[in-house]
């Protein structure tokens, strides 16, 4: 769970354009007075101030972790249940680190399926290592994380040349100076014991765990986990110690200014990696703290900090939920969970691995008008194969909201398949239910019926009729929480006549 190097400055341009401006630790703005509970918090954060300004750096980071373990309670409103361990890791270190995590979190199988997917689906290039470029990317963005395994906060330490750089001029116009930063670090801080005090009550590790094989409902608890800790460290930067102001934020204001602020990620912060990665890679990754605070933000508009405890108890469970919070408030709007049965592409084809793309993958993918072409998501899988020389072979499955949202998707996937196609793509004035096209035997198929639209794409033809069909089989069920009755059986779409 960590903190990215552009996110204290996000949130100091939210609060700017919500007009509620971020108190200061050099006297902008007038502070609340702190809860009860806060008081100490606060004064220690203070010291931490006053040695960092007599250049004791470390010394303050202590202060300040001892100050938000005792305002975070108050803020936040449940108490901590031990105290957080804390370390250092210098930037250097970071590579070695996630590569060490992603082995403890994905085997070489599962990684090697989602690498493969999102070049099957057009989303990477080829010849890219994604491994590699995800560790460059999370090396140079991470300023801190929280590790539920071992239960400790990893504060990072910069190289000597970063830490006597000076800010750019973007950096300057929000606030940030050169040198030890101490409302970046305060914020960062606080982002992070936001995540130890939620794992304490609610073992994050494990909330991830449930949701390992579906990325799509990992977004979604990522988002949750991720909005919970960044609208707390708003609060915070407010200076709201009590919490009891930041919960009032209107969320649809807050929205407006998240809709503002993703495009302008690349130009307002991140390295060199993080701005030249595929849009999956860069909107996936920012994905959970600026679209999980606004949803964090509906629910705390409705229900105060309990409502964000019940969603702890009873997660998100797709990235519609989070794009859409009227679908998980109330009666939650659940995804329709999809088996595909057996696949047989026929030797030398062998099927790689299955997996959700969900709504916010399916938008990015789409590009511009991907955001109202996947916004009738109802469910989705699809399963990846290798062929003869490296090819790759794409089934895919998804149901819509109704025939009419089906129809909006496959004309915008079957527009997205002639550009990756480039000069060799055909695109037809009117798009049919069924379209084929086969070129070098090579087949490229997108079909609707009613609600339901299967892709397949990278076979002979000889294999892609079968596919089709056998796609057009899948079981679809009510999603359920694991314990839960099972939900009615859906009827999936006729067959082909």
């Amino acid at each position: 769970m960590p903190s990215i190097r552009t996110l204290a400055m996000l949130t100091t341009i939210s609060l700017l354009l919500w007009g509620a401006g971020p108190a200061r630790s050099d006297g902008g703005g007038a502070p609340a007075s702190p809860a009860s509970g806060a008081k100490d918090g606060v004064k220690l954060l203070a010291e931490g101030d006053k040695l960092a300004d007599q250049g004791k750096p470390a010394d303050a980071v202590v202060r300040y972790k001892s100050g938000f373990e005792q305002i975070l309670p108050a803020l936040r409103h449940i108490p901590f249940k031990s105290e957080v361990k804390r370390d250092v890791t210098k930037r250097e270190a970071m590579k070695e680190m996630l590569l060490k995590e992603f082995e403890e979190d994905m085997t070489p199988a599962e990684f090697r399926t989602n690498e493969l997917a999102m070049k099957a689906f057009g989303m990477i290039p080829r010849s890219m290592d994604m491994k590699a470029l995800i560790v460059q990317v999370y090396s140079e963005e991470v300023a801190a994380f929280y590790d539920p395994k071992t239960k400790t906060m990893h504060l990072i330490e910069e190289p000597e040349s970063v830490k006597k750089a000076q800010p750019t001029f973007l950096e300057k116009l929000f606030g940030k100076r050169g040198g030890f930063d101490k409302d970046e670090n305060k914020t960062v801080i606080a982002h992070e014991l936001t995540h130890a005090l939620a794992d304490q009550h609610y073992d994050l590790e494990h909330l991830h765990k449930v949701a390992r094989h579906d990325d799509d409902r990992a977004l979604a608890v990522s988002a949750l986990i991720e909005g919970e800790a960044t609208l707390a460290m708003v609060g915070a930067q407010m200076e709201d110690w009590d919490g009891s102001k930041i919960v009032k934020l209107p969320a649809a204001d807050l929205d407006r200014s998240m809709g503002f602020l993703g495009p302008l990620m690349s130009m307002i912060g991140g390295g060199k990696s993080l701005k030249s990665a595929p849009a999956i890679i860069s909107e996936s990754m920012i994905f959970p703290y600026l679209r999980g605070m606004v949803f964090c933000a509906w629910l705390a508009n409705k229900g105060g900090w309990q409502a964000i405890d019940e969603a702890y108890r009873n997660p998100p469970v797709s990235t519609e939920q989070i794009l859409h919070p009227d679908k998980f408030i109330g009666t939650p709007d659940l995804p329709t969970m999809i088996d595909l049965g057996a696949l047989n592409a026929g030797a030398p084809w062998k099927e790689v691995g299955r997996n959700v793309l969900g709504e916010l993958q399916t938008a990015i993918m789409l590009g511009r008008q991907g955001s109202k072409a996947a916004a009738g998501w109802d469910g989705d899988r699809y399963a990846i194969f290798e062929g003869p020389g490296d090819k790759l072979g794409l089934v895919w499955f998804s149901t819509w909201d109704s025939p009419e949202e089906a129809r909006e998707f496959a004309e915008a996937y079957a527009r997205y398949q002639t550009k990756r196609e480039g000069k060799k793509g055909f695109q037809p004035e009117t798009i049919p239910a069924s379209l084929w096209r086969c070129q070098d035997d090579v087949c490229q198929v997108v079909e609707r019926r009613g609600p339901d639209v299967v892709v397949v794409e990278g076979f002979p033809p000889v294999a892609t009729g079968g596919l089709v069909e056998a796609a057009f089989r899948a079981t679809k069920t009510e999603f359920r929480n694991p314990g839960a009755a099972p939900g009615p059986a859906k009827e999936a779409a006729p067959p082909k006549p």
